[in-house]
């Protein structure tokens, strides 16, 4: 009998060995967007200083008053407010054997020089993943991580401090934001409603502390953004609501285009981008969305995401990644949409 697919044995298996794709660096785009500060001399507590605008005054003068120290007024409203850094390190190592071998999936690199890349890769995600986080901000040593606070804990109202728990970095009262730049989206039956007046309450707010427009980046969950785009889509009835297509459709490049992607509205601009890591953590991250000044804040960088290659111990390819750095932001200008479970 001649030898046959059923009966031949050991047939080569086909393994097509190319990685398809490869990984987008917009994966981490609030890490990436965010400006770089400098370093501070201090790992465990660094701290910047803060303002607010005066109350004008109608009061007027008379004509020909001298000057008098007791009529001087103190100016500002200055405070300074706290924070810690994050330390992320990740180790690779690969024995000298398997370092030799040839294996799939990794498009003609080298066992270590993979692990290198995708070691990478995870510190930038985990960058980002830190500045949307839940995770409290925590004072590191030998013992304990270094943890910055993260923007679901720092974008709080003077009704939600207590969720900042690290007594050096509580944010003071004149500079956390009022309860309106924080609003509510109530759950009922796994979703939330949001509409036009609950997307602008925040913004009417922040204004009002401004004292004036805003430019708004919003960094937000794919839940909320498909709802900021019905918006362009739909028109409230008084049932229901109506297709209306505010979209632009072009028939020679058979394109539809129906997304909104900026905002103008009353109070100023808001740019909507998603971030994929917010609410990965179901149970400490609440808030579908931020709305945040971005030039009032920034990253106060000490250690960019990079690789460090150990000497060889005769036990294989040794290194690791790290990153470290601290978000600074002043919480009274920023503004949250957040669930309410």
């Amino acid at each position: 009998m001649i030898v046959h697919q059923g009966t031949q044995r050991d047939i080569k298996p086909d393994v097509y060995d190319v990685l398809l794709g490869k990984f987008k660096a917009d994966a981490a785009p609030l890490f990436n967007r965010l400006r770089r500060l400098p370093d501070s001399p201090d790992a465990t507590l660094f701290n910047w200083p803060a303002d607010k605008r005066d109350t004008p005054s109608t009061d007027g003068a008379v004509e020909g008053r001298r000057y008098d120290q007791a009529n001087v007024i103190n100016h500002g409203n200055r405070d300074r407010l706290y924070g810690r850094m994050h330390y992320i390190k990740e180790e690779i190592g690969v024995g000298e054997v398997s370092e030799g071998n040839q294996v799939f999936g990794t498009n003609g690199k080298a066992e270590y020089a993979y692990e290198m890349d995708a070691a990478l890769i995870k510190t930038i995600d985990s960058a980002d993943y830190v500045i949307v986080g839940g995770q409290e901000a925590q004072a590191g040593n030998k013992n304990d991580a270094f943890r910055t606070r993260g923007l679901e804990r720092l974008i709080v109202d003077t009704a939600g401090i207590a969720v900042q728990t690290d007594s050096q970095t509580i944010v003071p009262a004149a500079f956390r934001p009022a309860a309106a730049q924080i609003q509510s989206l109530t759950v009922t039956g796994g979703d939330y409603t949001l509409t036009e007046d609950m997307l602008n309450a925040p913004f009417e707010s922040v204004f009002n502390v401004l004292k004036a427009k805003i430019d708004m980046d919003v960094w937000c969950t794919t839940t909320y953004k498909k709802k900021v785009t019905k918006m362009g889509l739909l028109a409230p009835t008084v049932a229901d609501m109506t297709v209306v297509r505010r979209f632009n459709q072009n028939a020679v490049d058979m394109k539809i285009v129906a997304t909104v992607d900026t905002y103008h509205g009353d109070f100023g601009k808001a740019r909507f981008d998603l971030e994929p890591w917010m609410r990965t953590d179901t149970g400490t991250q609440k808030t579908e969305a931020f709305g945040l000044e971005m030039s009032y804040g920034g990253l106060r960088m000490r250690t960019a995401p990079g690789v460090k290659n150990l000497p060889d111990q005769a036990a294989g390819k040794e290194g690791y990644t790290q990153c470290m750095f601290g978000l600074q932001l002043t919480p009274i200008y920023q503004a949250a949409w957040r669930r309410d479970s």
